[in-house]
């Protein structure tokens, strides 16, 4: 007889133990049954039992049991292992993640510096470069909103659009302005840089022109922004690297607060709010009765609204399939691995149905235009489209994986969907 662990070993010994006890000395049976009893009840939380069957005729029994039935019945008892699902979210996907989002962010801060220093052409399209870099590996922190980044409001400093152009403008002319006020989170951030870079004037000769002259203090902000966006991901990525990181592992409790219901509940309100509802339905007038295309993530750069969000939608892919940061081939434990789990005799799988529902809103937002203003007045409908396949998976995800999952939603839901 083989066995393919200990375990499996010790299931044997103890089944056959009890028979033989059973059938000699039947008095013995409740004391029996009360230590195996015991012993199991102190198992980790999550176990699945499958029954194995292993045919006779196939291979590699030993001589003992020639004489068995044609096939025989093992044990295996497989366990999900929450601290390695947080260990892999936390130091492959979200602190990479962090680590390389702030160094792209010196990066922009020194070529800003450059720009209002000398206000070239040559010098305006670099520092637009390196701000769409920044802006791309943005998507990838946005629904990690959790721990320090919470406190601090960290996604509405950094991307809360529209943008406020008409408090941005009063703020450069009166050069008395609070960064930390949230009457100014609109004022801040790749918005308020989309507006700065590519919004103040008809072209990129106007534009420069203005931060030529110093006394319209438009460098000045300009730089104002970007260290306050340097500041604010410090704060995160030194509390992640410090003690938090530990205790955010450690917490692998089913609980509102632990590590795994937090998560999960931000990357669902990230899902369903921050993409869903930000990039798509409420520019399209979902919720409105009209289009508001003036609402599009990147109003003043224009055609890159599509591209933020495809980066969005791969970050989300990543995630919950659990795809490292910096090498998407390698691959750890996240929700595809944890619903597979808690499905494992299942055929239709709820993870391979959000895959491949998450592969149709991708293609959808491929056919669009790579300018949303345009694509939603030239043909919105393909546009609510797109929202209409996106909305498909949130119920997948708020529902069905909750459900699985045994998690509540934490949030409230106030637009009627």
């Amino acid at each position: 007889m083989k066995f393919n662990s200990s375990l499996d070993a010790s299931v044997f010994l103890k089944k056959h133990l009890l028979f033989f006890i059973m059938k000699k000395h039947i008095l013995l049976f409740p004391v029996l049954l009360m230590l195996l009893l015991n012993h199991c009840s102190n198992d980790i939380e999550e176990t699945i039992e499958t029954e194995v069957v292993t045919s006779s005729n196939e291979a590699t029994e030993s001589e003992n049991d020639s004489n068995n039935s044609n096939s025989q019945n093992t044990t295996t008892t497989i366990s999900f292992d929450h601290k390695e699902m947080l260990t892999n979210w936390a130091d492959k996907i979200i602190i990479p993640s962090i680590t390389n989002f702030q160094n792209s962010l010196t990066e922009f801060q020194e070529v800003s510096k450059t720009f209002a220093n000398t206000p070239t052409i040559d010098n305006l399209n670099s520092l637009k470069e390196i701000w769409l870099i920044s802006y791309l590996k943005w998507q990838y922190i946005e629904m990690f909103d959790i721990g320090i980044a919470e406190e601090i409001y960290f996604k509405n400093r950094m991307n809360l659009y529209p943008v406020n152009i008409d408090r941005i403008e009063n703020n450069i002319s009166n050069k008395n302005y609070d960064l930390d006020k949230s009457s100014n989170f609109s004022s801040q951030g790749f918005s308020a840089l989309d507006y700065l870079l590519f919004g103040i004037d008809e072209n990129e000769n106007k534009i420069t022109a203005k931060y030529s002259d110093s006394s319209l203090n438009y460098g000045t902000y300009l730089n104002d922004i970007i260290s306050q966006m340097v500041e604010l991901t410090n704060q995160v990525k030194t509390q992640w690297e410090g003690s938090y990181r530990e205790s955010f592992i450690e917490s692998t409790d089913n609980t509102a607060t632990s590590s795994i219901n937090l998560i999960i509940n931000d990357f669902i309100f990230y899902f369903e709010k921050g993409y869903r509802a930000n990039k798509f339905g409420i520019p399209a007038g979902v919720f409105s009765g009209k289009p508001l295309p003036d609402r599009i993530e990147s109003y003043y750069g224009e055609n890159y609204s599509k591209l933020l969000s495809l980066e969005a939608g791969k970050a989300i892919e990543q995630f919950f399939n659990g795809k490292h940061y910096d090498d998407p081939e390698e691959i750890g434990l996240s929700l595809k691995q944890y619903l597979d789990y808690l499905e494992t005799d299942i055929d239709d799988k709820l993870s391979e149905r959000i895959n491949n529902q998450l592969k149709i809103a991708k293609d959808k937002i491929l056919e669009l235009n790579d300018n949303f203003k345009l694509q939603i007045e030239e043909n919105n409908n393909q546009m609510l489209a797109t929202y209409d396949a996106i909305q498909k998976t949130v119920v997948m995800l708020k529902v069905d994986m909750l459900q699985k999952l045994n998690i509540s939603v934490d949030y409230a839901d106030a637009d009627g969907d």
